[in-house]
């Protein structure tokens, strides 16, 4: 009889430990939304491995949610339909401010904070491999994507590129477009000359195999094209794509105009969350690798890097401290 007892008392502490255990764990998840473009887009596949590898490294349950253009994911994120985004600082800069011309004029996204620096974006015009467009000069009065009217951040990146050689919108045969993905599938159906997207993004494959190969306009790099690049977005610069097996399209190193990614979060979002997003991030560069060859670029200890507008949030800048990567004041 006492040893049926002991039994029993050993059992009734094992279940309350493993429901203790349980209830825990279920009060601590919390869902967190995670804003981004549509599939196909490079921030698509981006966000989808992201979210994979911190809700594996943390008690953060991720939702990734989808939006039809750029400006769509920073509104998301402003109006706590989202915890976090993906953008170029450049376009979260825009937000910030309220820039004046931009898709923020007057409606500006104030409400969001940096929660980490991820890598350079890469974009450029592609055109067919065989086309007798060769430089970014030669798509003077050839048909090119233009209207944008769910992704109008492509125009000021359209414009960086065509203001190294003195260009505008007003030099191309304008053909208008809704977004990148449209664009995108606009090119590979004959409709333009020119295609706009982003380098190694999924969708390139696509179009590179659909239409026989493509082929990346070269952006002058000198003092002078990246002074105008930067007169239309200062956080703007020149880089250079290199050949590997997810860049379609780049058969010789080619540069390209680059911006960095950045994670950003809003200001309603809990510095503990934010602070046990960032670990994840920072503690799993091969798990992202694994997920995606682009994770390459990542450097966790850049984590942090300093932007003139675009400030991070507290949670972030508490685990750069800790970690010894904060440069910031």
């Amino acid at each position: 009889m006492g040893g049926f007892k002991a039994m029993f008392r050993f059992i009734c502490v094992l279940v309350s430990t493993v429901v203790f255990i349980t209830g825990t764990g279920i009060a601590h998840a919390q869902t967190v939304g995670f804003a981004t473009l549509p599939p196909g887009a490079i921030n698509n596949i981006t966000v989808q491995v992201m979210s994979k590898v911190v809700q594996k490294n943390s008690t953060l349950r991720m939702r990734v949610l989808p939006f039809r253009g750029g400006e769509a994911v920073t509104r998301a994120v402003n109006t706590k339909k989202a915890e976090f985004g993906i953008t170029e600082v450049a376009s979260l800069t825009a937000g910030l401010t309220g820039l004046a011309g931009s898709e923020y004029d007057g409606e500006p996204t104030k409400n969001l904070r940096v929660a980490l620096r991820l890598r350079p974006i890469l974009i450029g015009m592609f055109v067919l491999k065989d086309s007798p467009i060769k430089a970014v000069i030669d798509i003077k009065g050839k048909r090119y994507p233009s209207g944008w009217s769910q992704f109008p951040n492509a125009i000021p990146l359209s414009l960086g590129i065509m203001a190294t050689e003195g260009l505008s919108f007003k030099d191309i045969k304008g053909v208008p477009v809704t977004n990148i993905i449209r664009g995108a599938n606009d090119f590979k159906a004959g409709k333009l000359d020119i295609g706009f997207f982003a380098v190694g993004a999924p969708k390139m494959a696509e179009v590179n195999s659909a239409v026989g190969g493509i082929r990346w306009l070269n952006v002058r790099n000198t003092p002078e094209t990246l002074k105008a690049m930067r007169a239309v977005r200062p956080d703007y610069y020149i880089a250079t794509a290199k050949p590997s097996p997810i860049m379609a399209g780049i058969t010789s190193p080619t540069n390209v105009l680059a911006v960095d990614t950045v994670i950003f979060v809003g200001t309603h979002v809990a510095g503990s969350v934010v602070e046990e997003f960032v670990a994840a991030v920072f503690a799993n560069k091969s798990q992202l690798v694994k997920g995606h060859p682009l994770f390459r670029a990542y450097n966790p200890k850049l984590m942090g890097k300093q932007f003139k507008t675009a400030k991070y949030h507290p949670g972030a800048i508490s685990f750069y401290k800790k970690k010894g990567i904060w440069s910031g004041s």
